[in-house]
This record gives structure tokens, C-alpha cells and sequence, in this order.
């Protein structure tokens, strides 16, 4: 199973190891953190903002967000809720927003990759679908960069707009496996709002059943120290080359019929991608080579 394919299939982010959820020995209980990724104002905040109003207070902690501009996120929303005991042990699930901003890119990769489930909200209107595809081309790349697959699941909220993408043709324009999970939403009415959280919740459940379990990092302890965590990555904001998945992001906008679905990401291999990436670059001036570098030079530039 090949993370760097073309169709990013559920199976392929979960069969082969179990998400490392992690245990809190100070408080006995099992912590799964649940990532909701996606662009601006796609609705990630609003869907912790509706979970919050959904579970009773003695079930959930508030929500914590180090700073916001505008009612932007800079950095992440939190809030943490209580689930049903797991094996006679304690349960917690942390919800956890990233920034949208394309620029605040460096802050949402060590969310992402402390992740046990993504939850990734599309903006379905149709003047959002580009600025949905970069980012989940990002959010593709930081998932190969990972050392252990995650579970993914994909909430089409704002299915209320005029002209809102049906789930299906966002499935093809994210060209998503029809095994990863993908759910309507209008989270601004708390539509769809409990059905993504507990397929999440379920999902990352189903981690803990045989899987490792590894002592909860004190960074991912509390909201302050997840902030303090985040801010250690001020200094580098730009590090790390862009992937192939960021650079070809138009060869996602491909709204094929799904009789020929098929044929296309067949077709759109990621050989083809990082020639085409190669191809870009060399017209753009980006390397100094000749426009046609070799194959060794080429994986060296893209590889993570």
C-alpha cells in the first residue's frame, strides 16, 4: 500500500500499523488527539465551537485558542471532552484546529503530525474548491512525512451554499479513495457536526484495540504546553522543501465523470507528478540546472 499514490485510500493510512494513541499516567486515562484540518474559514472552528455546545460541561473542558486575529486561528483551537471509559480505563479525546492561512503552513505541521485521526473540512462552495485543494495537497504531504499512517476523514461542509459541490464530485476533485469517510455538513447549524465527531471518536477507538500505546509527550499534555510546543517552531518558519503533492496542485482540479475517474488517476501516477513538478520548475527558473535535470538530482530536491 503506497502513500504516494494518486488516490489516498483509507486502508492505506491504517492497515499497516495501529494509530499510536497515547497514555496520560498522571491522570489513568488514554489520550486520542483528533486534528481538523482544511482552509480558511472552512469551518473548523465553528465545529468545536458546536461540539462545545453539544456535550455537557462536565464532559468537556472549554475551548482554549492562544490567539486569533479577526477571528482567524493563528495557532490552534483546543478543547478537550471525556469519552466512555476504554477496558475499565479513562478516555480523553483532544480536538484540536489548525490554521487555515497558507502562510501559518509551519504551525499546522506538528499538529498534524501528532495526529491519531484528520479530520478534514472542505469548504464546498465552488469559489473555494482551489484554496481546498492546496490544502489538502499540503495536508497529503505532511502525511507522508509521517512515521506512522493516520486515519483520515473528510467533513463537505457548507453543503447549505448556492452551487455547494456534492460530496461526490469533492471526492473526485480531492481524488479521494471511496474508502476514506466523507460526511455532509452545515456546521454553522451543527449539521453534520456529531456525525464527523463520532467517526472520529470511533476511529480513533478502534486505535487503542491492539495497537501500541505510548506515554503521552508532555508537549501534547494541556493546551499550554501545546502552544509552548508550537512556538518552538517560530524561529524556522520556512523549513523544509515543498513536495510534489504542494507544487501540482492543479492536476487535482479534474472533475471527471466516475465511469473515467478511474482512468485519470491511473494516469496521474506520481511518477508523472514530480516530472511535471520538474517540468514547472525549470520553466519557472527555480533551478539553475538545465530544464531537464537528472532523475537522481530531481528525487534528491523533492524528497522530504
Amino acid at each position: 500500500m503506497d502513500l504516494t499514490g494518486p488516490a489516498l485510500a483509507a486502508d492505506a493510512l491504517t492497515a499497516l500499523a495501529q494509530d499510536m494513541a497515547s497514555f496520560d499516567s498522571e491522570r489513568k486515562c488514554h489520550v486520542v488527539r483528533i486534528v481538523y484540518d482544511g482552509p480558511g474559514f472552512a469551518g473548523k472552528t465553528t465545529n468545536l465551537k458546536r461540539v462545545h455546545e453539544i456535550i455537557p460541561p462536565s464532559r468537556r473542558s472549554d475551548i482554549v485558542t492562544p490567539a486569533e486575529l479577526k477571528g482567524r486561528t493563528m495557532f490552534f483551537d483546543w478543547l478537550e471532552i471525556e469519552g466512555p471509559r476504554h477496558g475499565g480505563v479513562g478516555l480523553r479525546f483532544q480536538l484540536i484546529t489548525v490554521p487555515g492561512q497558507i502562510e501559518r503552513n509551519y504551525r499546522r505541521r506538528p499538529l498534524v503530525a501528532m495526529a491519531d485521526v484528520v479530520v478534514f473540512v472542505c469548504d464546498s462552495s465552488p469559489a473555494a474548491i482551489p484554496d481546498t485543494q492546496r490544502t489538502f495537497a499540503r495536508l497529503r504531504a505532511s502525511i507522508k512525512r509521517r512515521t506512522e499512517p493516520v486515519s483520515l476523514i473528510v467533513q463537505a461542509n457548507k453543503q447549505d451554499v448556492e452551487g455547494a459541490m456534492a460530496p461526490a464530485v469533492l471526492r473526485r476533485k480531492l481524488r479521494l479513495d471511496g474508502s476514506v469517510p466523507m460526511i455532509s455538513a452545515n456546521a454553522a447549524k451543527g449539521d453534520g457536526v456529531r456525525a464527523t465527531l463520532n467517526e472520529a471518536m470511533r476511529v480513533g477507538v478502534r486505535g487503542l484495540k491492539g495497537g501500541d500505546i505510548a506515554p503521552l509527550v508532555a508537549e501534547f499534555a494541556n493546551a499550554d504546553n501545546l502552544f509552548d510546543h508550537v512556538l518552538s517552531f517560530e524561529d524556522t518558519p520556512n523549513e523544509g522543501p515543498l513536495d510534489v503533492e504542494e507544487v501540482n496542485v492543479k492536476s487535482e482540479d479534474v472533475d471527471t465523470e466516475t465511469a473515467a475517474a478511474a482512468a485519470h488517476l491511473d494516469a496521474s501516477s506520481l511518477d508523472a507528478l514530480e516530472a511535471r513538478a520538474r517540468r514547472a520548475a525549470a520553466r519557472s527558473g527555480l533551478h539553475s540546472r538545465d530544464s531537464q535535470p537528472d532523475v537522481e538530482s530531481a528525487d534528491t530536491a523533492t524528497r522530504p
